[in-house]
Parts: C-alpha cells; structure tokens; sequence
C-alpha cells in the first residue's frame, strides 16, 4: 500500500496544510517580485516625466525670453539685439567713410562677424522655442532673422547681396516699437488701394512721358526722359533737370501736378485712417467680446449697446 494509504487523518490535514502554506509562499514570492517591477517602472515614468517637465519648462522660459517684451527677460533679450543691430547698422554706415574705413575696417568686419553669429544663435533659439514654428519661421521677422544670418553661410563680406542681407536686419526694429508695427499692417491692410494709386501714377505717367516728348522733343530726347519727368512733376519734388518750355509742356506740367496732389493726399488719408482705426482698437464688446473702437457706441459685430451707464446686470423686459 502507498504511504498516503497510511497516514492517519491527522497525519493527511498536516500534510495538507504545509502544502498550501507552501503555494501561499510561492504566490506571496511572485507577487512581490511584480510588485517590486511595477515600482521600478513607476519610478522610470516619474523620472522621464521630470525630464519632460523640464525640459517644457525650459522651453516656456526661453519663449518669453525671446518673444514676450512684457517680461523682465524678455526686455533684456530683446533690447539687447536691438542695441546690437543699431550697431552693426550703424558701423555698416561708418565704414562706407573713406578715412574710417582705412584705419577701422578690419575691426569693424570682426565685430559685424561676432553679431552675425549672435543673431544666428538668436534665430536658432527662437525656431527652437516659438509655438508655431511655421508660423513664424514664413513670417515676416522669421523671414528677416533668416536673411540677417545669410552672411554666415555663403560668407559674411564681398558680393552686394550679402552686404545688403546685413543691411535688412535693420528691418527688426519694427518689432520693437508698437506704433511701427502698427503702421506696417495699416500698410498691409491697405495693399490694395496703394496698388491702385501706384498703377494709376504708372499709367499718367507713362501717357504724360509720351506726350510731352511730342510737344517737344527738343527737350525730352525720348519718351523715357519725359515719363521720367512726369513723375517727377507728380511728386511735386520738381529737381529741375527738366523743365518744358512751350506753353503746351507747361500747361502739361500744372495738370501733372494737380494730380500728383490729389493721388498723394487720398493715399496719405488712407493709410492715416487705417492707422487711427488700429490704434483706437483698444477696447472690448460687453457681448461678443470682440475689439472695437473705443468710440463706438455699438458693437458693429453684434450690435451691443457700449454705453458706461447701461446696467448688465439687469434683464431687459
């Protein structure tokens, strides 16, 4: 007979018991083991986290540092380049003077050197650190920082087209002074008219060129130096190097120049009331909260009445 055969019942329940205390311990055994990898990949996923909050934290910072004026160190960031392109601008300009050039050139080429490889980790930190990326890359002052760090790449002195990549960082300063800025989208905004008034002074004076080369030829030897000088005379700078002598030329000139006054005053108006509009744009509707003039006395979107003394508190009847 087997052994199990044999055993008493007590014999049976001790020997039970010990085998399903040995399963217990071999459950308890695996379970802590898995509970001790879960607690390593929980500590792994807090650590990449951390990383991961820092690193969008860095970003953050770096953001307001490069784009936000409002910040202390957005101001120091930014206010710095400014002074440095007012500089490289500057000594660019200097340089051009024959005596400066011969005793300060080659200090004047290092500096320009060590500002372009200031602008180009400039750029980089902000391709790096803007929110759209795109956007500002195809943007106006992406397009701008782009062409500031050319100079780098295809050399920083020589051809025409890198000194005038240099010269266009000028074109940064507008970003810094809000009324600038303002005047480029009323610009902007107006692009259209602005085309109208310039096809408008191409077409009288293409007319006009070739008119007053008929009235007297003696004088304006093709039709170029007569478009030449109607738009001259539309401008009403009037340089002098042209001047008709026939009674028909001059009665030509005066109608030139009332033009001229017309077309440049209804341009400036134009520009002048986009601009007033923008800068009046400071104010928000009660209802749609969009934003208004602040002279408005209703909201042209939704129509809300933006009197002071009107109860929003209250429901209407």
């Amino acid at each position: 007979m087997s052994d199990s055969s044999q055993e008493t019942p007590m014999q049976r329940m001790q020997r039970e018991a010990l085998e399903e205390q040995a399963v217990l311990d071999r459950q308890s055994e695996s379970d802590g083991s898995m509970s001790s990898m879960q607690e390593e990949a929980l500590r792994e996923q807090a650590a990449s986290d951390d990383d991961l909050k820092q690193v969008k934290d860095f970003k953050v910072i770096l953001n307001r540092c490069m784009f936000d004026l409002r910040t202390l160190g957005g101001k120091i960031v930014n206010y710095t380049v400014l002074v440095l392109i007012l500089l490289s601008v500057l000594l660019f300009m200097l340089n051009t003077v024959e005596e400066i050039h011969r005793l300060w050139s080659e200090d004047i080429a290092l500096f320009q050197r060590v500002v372009i490889y200031i602008f180009l980790a400039e750029y980089i930190l902000r391709v790096y650190s803007a929110k759209d990326r795109k956007k500002y890359i195809t943007g106006f002052y992406g397009v701008v920082d782009l062409l500031t760090v050319l100079p780098v790449f295809f050399g920083s002195s020589g051809t025409s087209i890198m000194r005038l990549a240099r010269l266009v960082r000028i074109l940064k300063v507008t970003q810094y002074f809000p009324v600038l800025a303002t005047l480029m989208r009323s610009v902007s905004g107006a692009l259209q008219m602005i085309l109208a008034v310039f096809a408008t002074i191409a077409t009288v004076s293409i007319f006009a060129g070739n008119l007053i080369y008929m009235l007297e030829p003696e004088t304006f030897s093709n039709a170029f130096i007569g478009a030449w000088w109607s738009l001259v005379t539309m401008s009403t700078v009037g340089y002098g190097d042209l001047v008709p002598h026939s009674v028909g030329g001059m009665m030509l000139g005066a109608v030139l120049i009332m033009i001229g006054i017309c077309v440049v005053a209804m341009m400036t108006a134009v520009i002048a009331v986009r601009v007033g509009r923008m800068v009046n744009m400071n104010k928000k509707c009660f209802e749609c909260e969009k934003t208004i003039s602040s002279e408005f006395n209703h909201c042209p979107h939704c129509g809300q009445n933006q009197a002071d003394d009107i109860d929003l508190f209250s429901d209407d009847e």
